[in-house]
């Protein structure tokens, strides 16, 4: 993994963290910042409390497993896995800023013996093994996706499983330019289909054993909605500050792919993976 993502989520932790003083929002309140879906706890109202509770409901049984979230961002997924199935949790970031504020949340909530994050790539993940690992959002910033899902498999505990959502374009999105835009924005270098995955997670030896589309709970806005923010976002970036302009990146980034998800082009599909058990011979 690169430090272009490094940068990339350091300056969106910052903003964030501006544009929820100033009332704006941001994910911060959370500490999650990956996809709303539609909540039925919540009436149908988007919540992003709703996928941690979907990964629940896809794994199998498991008492106190020991779980690594590749690309933890804040920590909220962290903390609660850690709630739901008592476990203990490392949180891998190439954000210094995300993993400050994931080990505060921890400390703040008495949980830092059972969550902590640290400062790395998950190409070279933390010694394992591991009982589950997730990957939400995160292996899209992969340069090399195989190498990254190689890397994840051999820390898996025989019987383990590997959780990936994530955003995955169908054939017809390549000639599509928001593709180019959402990839660019959102730091996406390679971004990987369904398939892509499936001759992946087979290579290493793992064995797909859930996949779920989730694009029909994914809220988006209309096209008027979206093309009225695509032209405030092109002013601001006249604003002479770097920093700024990679953030209006991002969300430009973010306004394509709710039009590529309005438009049917990219699914955001979970993925459950298992490590098989060690045979005795």
């Amino acid at each position: 993994m690169g430090t272009g993502v490094g940068v990339y989520y350091e300056r969106l932790g910052r903003w964030n963290r501006v544009a929820q003083a100033i009332g704006y929002g941001g994910g911060s309140a959370s500490l999650t910042v990956h996809r709303a879906l539609a909540d039925p706890r919540a009436n149908g109202r988007a919540t992003v409390t709703r996928l941690h509770d979907v990964i629940v409901e896809q794994l199998p049984p498991m008492r106190a497993p020991r779980v690594l979230d590749a690309g933890c961002g804040l920590g909220g997924t962290m903390f609660a896995l850690s709630a739901a199935l008592q476990a203990t949790c490392t949180g891998v970031t190439l954000s210094p800023f995300q993993a400050s504020q994931a080990n505060a949340a921890a400390a703040r909530l008495g949980v830092e013996r059972r969550v902590s994050a640290v400062v790395q790539s998950y190409d070279a993940p933390p010694d394992g093994p591991f009982d589950l690992i997730v990957a939400i959002e995160s292996l899209a910033h992969s340069p090399d996706p195989a190498r990254s899902v190689a890397s994840l498999a051999r820390v898996l505990a025989p019987g383990a499983c590997l959780v990936i959502v994530d955003d995955m374009p169908v054939e017809a999105a390549r000639s599509s330019p928001d593709l180019a835009t959402f990839k660019a924005g959102w730091q996406c270098p390679v971004l990987w289909s369904l398939e892509e995955y499936r001759r992946a997670l087979s290579a290493t030896g793992l064995e797909l054993v859930r996949e779920t589309d989730l694009t029909d709970s994914v809220r988006v806005r209309s096209h008027g909605s979206i093309g009225l923010l695509t032209a405030l976002n092109r002013a601001a970036h006249l604003l002479p500050v770097a920093a700024l302009r990679h953030v209006m990146d991002s969300h430009l980034g973010g306004l394509a792919l709710e039009r590529l998800t309005r438009n049917q082009l990219v699914r955001y599909r979970l993925l459950v993976a298992r490590r098989p058990e060690l045979r005795v011979s």
